[in-house]
């Protein structure tokens, strides 16, 4: 995965966040590769598999009250509670962020599955050997932080 890639998804997720929820974000720290290893997820978590050429996902990850501050931006509501408004707009919020992104690798097509959200504490996940994550960990001021994860397999030519 070369830095354009990356900076596709961190590129439409801040179109995302900006046009749809109103906020903008910034780096929190170094950028991370895991590769075979199990990684601590934050409470909200969603996840949108890549197929087609690429083969991948797109993972957004964040704390409860931050997730709920954002997706409450996202509807225009406030969310007190975890329900399924807030389940159905994190997964929305990674999706559209995904299409966004993929529309930018245009020398690939990509297509999107349907996202996957889970809410709970102590969540993890697995990057697989050989198609690491890449991890950006970014915050938004008087929301909170959250990661956006990135994995892609390229076709091999």
């Amino acid at each position: 995965m070369q830095a354009e890639h990356i900076n596709a998804f961190i590129e439409a997720t801040k179109e995302t966040f900006q046009s749809m929820c109103g906020v903008t974000f910034y780096r929190n720290g170094n950028i991370r590769k895991v590769s075979g290893e199990i990684v601590d997820a934050d409470e909200l978590m969603a996840i949108c598999g890549l197929t087609g050429e690429v083969k991948g996902a797109v993972m957004l990850s964040t704390p409860l009250d931050a997730g709920m501050k954002l997706v409450g931006a996202f509807l225009m509501d406030k969310l007190t509670e975890i329900n399924c408004d807030l389940m159905d707009g994190w997964g929305e919020i990674v999706n559209i962020l995904a299409g966004s992104a993929a529309a930018k690798i245009k020398e690939y097509k990509i297509d999107l599955a349907l996202p996957s959200v889970l809410v709970g504490r102590s969540a993890k996940f697995y990057a697989k050997a050989g198609n690491p994550f890449v991890l950006v960990p970014m915050k938004i001021d008087n929301i909170g932080t959250f990661s956006l994860g990135i994995s892609m397999e390229f076709p091999k030519k």
